[in-house]
């Protein structure tokens, strides 16, 4: 309005309007045009002029602001349209390239990880030439890399060595305890004392007591710090004393904090995190995160054998490349339970690759 009046003075009355664009392309970054159609009024004006009609194209451009986002947005989709095209599988050949890709997805092990392992391996043909023996022992190497350390319970005649079992409810660690005690006692000849901590399950300190009878090796039951370390003077002839902890929630900071104070009573206590291989991906992270606060120097992981797939091991070992102790493969003592093997692994995640 303010442009008409300029051009024909402040009787000017705007008539009809036209908005149209110009340029561009499909219709799209074209410039927002306006047409203005006026006249003078001459009656509002007061003079015995006739009224006249004097076209007056007004071009009127759209704010850059508003042509810039249009841009914007038209640049994202294009984006978005280019990445899924990228992610669509190209012919039957890109979709079976990678069978152990997928096998190892199919394990949970997370993709940035899979992709490590088999850089640089043979395709699908190559390994089926080679026979499953070979490509066992390919995976093995690889799995290898993410092992920084294997290493069990190292006992010293010069003193008593201490380990504790810690972790959340149910992953088995009296049962764990008890195999750890035959092995050392039964097979190699060791001394050995059990002592549990676990008064909140009733039945715990009777099944520790029972395998700790057939076995022929004491039990010991405290309920506080103090009463852990008097017991843990009492054995100190012994080679190894093993201590079974009550699990603790991930989520309970008191119960945390009480078995923080329980291993602080030596500082010599080896203390192995025991997670099973159950447990998904997420939930092993927090846990390993909460016991934290008891400084866990190695993982124990536990039914092996009972896992569908083994992602959680191999993606816990490449997040905390910390030292790995002992797996469980069954309930039965003391014959389930072995040395870390980063073979026994590549077996568990190649066994549904031949079938």
């Amino acid at each position: 309005m303010a442009q008409v009046k300029q051009d024909l003075g402040r009787d000017a009355v705007i008539l009809h309007t036209r908005h149209f664009k110009k340029g561009g392309i499909l219709g799209f970054f074209g410039k927002d045009m306006v047409e203005v159609m006026a006249a003078i009024d001459s009656a509002a004006s007061g003079t015995e002029k006739k009224k006249q009609f004097i076209p007056a194209a007004a071009v009127v451009q759209a704010e850059d602001t508003k042509i810039a986002s249009l841009q914007q947005e038209m640049s994202s989709m294009r984006k978005i349209m280019e990445d899924m095209l990228c992610q669509l599988p190209k012919g039957r050949e890109q979709s079976s390239a990678s069978p152990l890709m997928e096998l190892l997805i199919k394990n949970d092990i997370e993709p940035a990880i899979a992709e490590k392992i088999i850089k640089g391996l043979p395709a699908k043909a190559s390994f089926d030439s080679k026979g499953p023996e070979i490509t066992r022992k390919l995976l093995s190497d690889r799995i290898d890399c993410f092992f920084q350390r294997i290493d069990g319970i190292n006992i010293s005649t010069a003193r008593c060595k201490t380990v504790a079992l810690i972790g959340p409810t149910g992953v088995g660690k009296t049962t764990t305890i008890a195999k750890l005690a035959a092995n050392f006692a039964l097979k190699e000849g060791y001394k050995v004392a059990l002592i549990t901590a676990d008064t909140y399950r009733i039945a715990a300190a009777e099944q520790l007591k029972t395998y700790g009878d057939i076995i022929g090796v004491p039990l010991e039951i405290v309920y506080s710090p103090e009463e852990l370390k008097a017991a843990l003077h009492r054995h100190t002839d012994k080679h190894l004393v093993l201590i079974d902890t009550a699990g603790r929630s991930p989520s309970n900071q008191c119960q945390l904090t009480e078995l923080q104070e329980l291993l602080a009573v030596d500082p010599y206590i080896e203390t192995h995190l025991v997670l099973s291989s159950t447990t998904k991906y997420r939930d092993a992270l927090e846990i390993v995160d909460k016991f934290s606060v008891c400084s866990p120097q190695k993982f124990l992981f536990t039914k092996v054998d009972e896992a569908s797939n083994l992602g959680t091991i191999l993606n816990l070992l490449y997040h905390f490349p910390t030292t790995l102790s002992y797996m469980t493969t069954g309930q039965s003592v003391p014959d389930d339970i072995e040395l870390a093997s980063s073979t026994k692994l590549a077996n568990l995640i190649l066994r549904d690759y031949y079938e």
